[in-house]
């Protein structure tokens, strides 16, 4: 599932780079390409693990825990 949304994300930013090509492009098509770019990039984001939350779950030696 996540290889799709891959492929989603970057076929639409080609469609919107070769739509900026034109002499005419479409302003709206631009607009929702870079749109659902960014939510899909921030839902693949957010399936990413942080580092920071693996080192706030490791006890603290210096407070004697």
């Amino acid at each position: 599932m996540k290889f799709l949304i891959y492929i989603a994300v970057f076929g639409l930013m080609f469609w919107a780079l070769v739509e900026q090509t034109k002499s005419q492009p479409n302003i709206y098509i631009q607009i929702v390409a870079v749109l659902v770019f960014f939510f899909l990039m921030m839902y693949l984001m957010n399936k990413t693990p942080s580092n920071s939350d693996k080192n706030n779950n490791e006890p603290n030696n210096e407070q004697g825990n």
